[in-house]
């Protein structure tokens, strides 16, 4: 092993200063290829984790907003579940003569739904709803 590597030696020490100078400007291309290589791996990666760390707190409100929202939604359905419940227990004790044509869960459900959709003010002027949800 060690002839060949001074056969090899020898070799290298006898060409011209030109192919020295070829020989590392390779060396310096290769090396600058492999260093950008990784430098670029790291700016990727470091983008990555500055880009996750900015949407951390907007995921995180998110979120909170969701929780609240279902809260909120489960309260209203409560809240509508309560008022259909209510207008068939009323209706049911009424005589069947005076009972309303509409089932009692339909106009529970129209009169929960105007109360999300309408202020009370402009449930206030409407007659109908005067009539049927009071």
């Amino acid at each position: 092993m060690i002839p060949l590597a001074k056969t090899a030696w020898k070799w290298l020490g006898g060409l011209p200063g030109e192919a020295w100078i070829l020989i590392g400007g390779v060396a310096a291309l290769v090396g600058f290829l492999v260093w950008n290589h990784f430098d670029n791996a790291a700016a990727i990666e470091q983008h990555d984790h500055a880009r996750a760390a900015a949407g951390a707190a907007g995921r995180e409100k998110s979120a909170e907003e969701n929780v609240a929202d279902a809260f909120e939604n489960q309260r209203l359905r409560d809240q509508r579940d309560a008022a259909i419940a209510q207008a068939a227990a009323t209706e049911a004790a009424k005589p069947p003569e005076s009972r309303a044509m509409t089932a009692p869960q339909a106009l529970a459900l129209n009169c929960a739904i105007a109360r999300e959709d309408y202020t009370a003010a402009e449930l206030a002027k409407m007659s109908e709803y005067q009539e049927h949800c009071r």
